[in-house]
């Protein structure tokens, strides 16, 4: 029988609540760290059921490119990788019913001078047993699977600031709902997580919505995609600012549309 697998990656909630197991403290680690430094850290499981469950562990590169899809891969790499520093204590584990385990991650810095601003990669963390199988037709069979990517990010020299830039803004009309469609671009070498501010005026000058879409990280050199939604405007010609903001830096870019 053909067998079609379908991975569920969970890169936003600590927690699941119909999943077998379950990431305690969170889906994104970040060190402050120099050249030289061993690092760390460590990822809390936990079994949720009354079986043994087995997990896979192993490193992903994290790649956000400008206008193109968010990539997890093993293939690739990028220049500011940490998955050549990073190792885990064990590569897979079977976890007694209810149990909670401590997945120890160790980053050895090299003692490179040179090394300065944000480098990160995703340590994987795959329940093998599928939560759910359904029968399809033709004999293909639907394997729905847990994937938890766990961000860890090292911070190396003390942090500078980030210069941003809107890559991309479009307003698109899709089957009657119209969007903001924004990708903004880090230009340091630091990550950051900037607030997008969208505040819209009416013809008067009048203040006519105000959307605010919070703490989404953008890596060094990579880009992140925004969405706001503004379907709700009644119809007339409105100005607009758009503004990344992230502690005492603030980009922003006027935009000028007609809700028809």
């Amino acid at each position: 029988m053909k067998k079609l697998f379908l991975v569920i990656s969970f890169l936003l909630f600590s927690q699941i609540s119909n999943s077998n197991v379950v990431v305690l403290n969170g889906l994104t680690h970040v060190h402050n760290s120099e050249a030289g430094k061993t690092i760390t850290g460590v990822v809390k499981l936990k079994n949720t059921k009354d079986t043994e469950q087995r997990v896979i562990i192993y490193f992903n590169d994290l790649f956000q490119e400008c206008g193109k899809a968010t990539i997890l891969t093993a293939d690739v790499s990028h220049e500011r990788s940490l998955l050549k520093w990073i190792s885990t204590n064990i590569n897979e584990r079977v976890l007694k019913p209810h149990e909670e385990y401590e997945l120890v991650y160790t980053i050895e810095v090299p003692n490179d001078s040179s090394l300065d601003g944000s480098y990160w990669g995703v340590l994987m963390i795959e329940v093998e047993k599928p939560i759910k199988e359904d029968d399809l037709s033709y004999g293909v069979k639907l394997e729905s699977k847990i994937r938890y990517g766990i961000q860890i990010i090292t911070d190396i020299k003390e942090r500078k600031p980030s210069e941003l830039d809107f890559y991309n803004v479009e307003i698109n009309d899709n089957n009657g709902a119209k969007m903001i469609n924004v990708d903004v671009q880090n230009n340091g070498i630091f990550y950051v997580q900037p607030t997008l501010v969208l505040e819209v005026f009416n013809e008067n000058g009048e203040q006519a919505k105000k959307e605010e879409v919070k703490f989404k990280k953008i890596y060094p050199g990579y880009c992140k995609a925004f969405t706001l939604d503004i379907s709700d405007l009644p119809k007339g010609v409105y100005s607009a600012v758009l503004v990344a903001d992230y502690g005492e830096n603030m980009y922003a870019v006027d935009l000028e549309f007609e809700n028809k």
